[in-house]
């Protein structure tokens, strides 16, 4: 018998000695409720864990609370219990839709002033350090945005792989404005002229592609003429992504015409990053450093 089938014999045992599942695990170890179940099949629960007629009576009147549409908050408030015995009680309950609709309509609860005072407080933080980030860096040179854009076009711009080595396309592909503008600029800084460049609209087929195009084209001051036709994905209905608000404008796709010459620069230039980085690791301390900002 292996320990498994040890600790499956132990709690039959225990269970039919009247134990709870609780009691049952301080002897057999961790186990979950739906095991123990599956472990103790056949075998009767002590009398006293069965619900008395009081607590049937209880459940049963907040099925029907739910049932005609209140919320976990007011049945519990009515009717005394715990939130937690309402979510189990409950979960197969869903909220009517006229529930719903009132939910939608009803205007924003007031928040408790401690918990008002608590978020003003965690934003100013995050705005302190933000700034204190900022001024630390400085103004950015042409060095340093060479820099910058080299790093982030190896972590988020089209790469050759090992099985295609002459594969140096120069594509970035992001739906991020700010990270595109940056892009953009390093494309400026390294003499990548607008006759050069490409771009095309990635978006789900039930989008307005002609209205998220001139947006780009707005937020990035980018010509009509330079765009090519857009690639659409196909729509499904029902979808678990979480950017489909009016925020979202698709990705724009940045292609670099006769990119060789620029893929080459990337490589140079990340190798040398990579070369001063492992000489700072190893004990280099002739560079200043800039003071701790976390």
């Amino acid at each position: 018998m292996n320990d498994r089938q040890r600790r499956i014999a132990r709690a039959r045992l225990l269970r039919r000695q009247g134990k709870t599942y609780a009691e049952i695990r301080e002897v057999v170890g961790p186990v979950d409720n739906g095991t123990l179940r599956s472990w103790c099949r056949g075998i009767p629960r002590p009398a006293e864990t069965l619900p008395t007629r009081a607590l049937r009576d209880l459940r049963r009147e907040c099925r029907r609370l739910r049932a005609s549409g209140l919320n976990y908050q007011e049945i519990a408030a009515r009717t005394g219990a715990s939130l937690g015995s309402l979510s189990l009680w409950l979960r197969d309950i869903g909220v009517t839709p006229e529930r719903r609709e009132r939910e939608r309509s009803r205007p924003p609860r007031a928040n408790l002033p401690y918990a008002v005072n608590q978020r003003r407080t965690a934003e100013a933080v995050r705005a302190r350090r933000r700034t204190e980030a900022g001024a630390e860096l400085g103004t950015v040179t042409d060095r340093e945005l060479l820099a910058v854009g080299v790093a982030l076009y190896l972590a988020e711009g089209s790469k050759a792989k090992p099985w295609r080595p002459r594969d140096r396309q120069v594509v970035m592909t992001n739906s991020d404005p700010d990270l595109l503008a940056l892009f953009l600029a390093w494309l400026d800084l390294v003499g990548v002229c607008e006759a050069r460049r490409t771009y095309r609209l990635s978006i789900h087929e039930s989008a307005d592609v002609a209205a998220h195009e001139r947006w780009w084209q707005d937020t990035l001051g980018l010509e009509p003429t330079s765009f090519r036709k857009a690639t659409l994905k196909r729509h499904k209905p029902v979808t678990f992504r979480k950017n489909v608000n009016e925020a979202y404008h698709g990705c724009l796709v940045v292609r670099v015409l006769q990119p060789a010459a620029v893929y080459d620069a990337i490589e140079g230039v990340w190798q040398r990053l990579v070369s001063a980085a492992a000489v700072t690791r190893a004990g280099y301390v002739g560079l200043e450093k800039p003071s701790r900002v976390v």
